[in-house]
């Protein structure tokens, strides 16, 4: 009767310690964002590929599925592409990658994940229901 007590005792913390630990994991699309001056041959959050984006381009392709937590980190890479005249003056592919925290999605059922690369090179998350436009508006620049 004691070992019996003893295991329904341990059941009872380990449900409770699953359910304190409870985390959002869930399946994404990624859609890229690229505010840069460099086109972007390929990017992947944790492994997922996502698909090119070119400059000034984003939030037009998308690439399922990612696995993420949120509140937990990603890790992003992406190669920096060229374009001809970035070639021509001796620019060459550049290789990239960081770690970000995946944010609070905006509603429960968001199911995108946009990934955002800004001219630093810092990168960042927002987790939607749908794709949005653009942070930065695209200016054409003559080459």
């Amino acid at each position: 009767f004691p070992s019996l007590l003893s295991a329904l005792a341990c059941l009872l913390g380990l449900l409770l310690l699953g359910a304190c630990s409870s985390q959002d994991t869930r399946s994404v699309t990624l859609v890229g964002y690229n505010y840069t001056e460099r086109p972007i041959y390929t990017f992947s959050v944790n492994g997922g590929g996502g698909s090119n984006i070119f400059v000034g381009g984003g939030g037009a392709s998308f690439s399922c599925c990612t696995d993420i937590t949120v509140g937990q980190p990603v890790e992003i890479k992406w190669l920096y592409d060229t374009t001809e005249k970035q070639y021509l003056a001796g620019l060459r592919e550049e290789k990239r990658s960081t770690t970000v925290i995946v944010p609070p999605p905006t509603v429960p059922e968001a199911e995108y994940l946009e990934v955002h690369f800004y001219p630093d090179h810092h990168v960042e998350l927002a987790l939607v229901k749908y794709p949005g436009d653009r942070r930065i508006p695209y200016e054409e620049k003559d080459e």
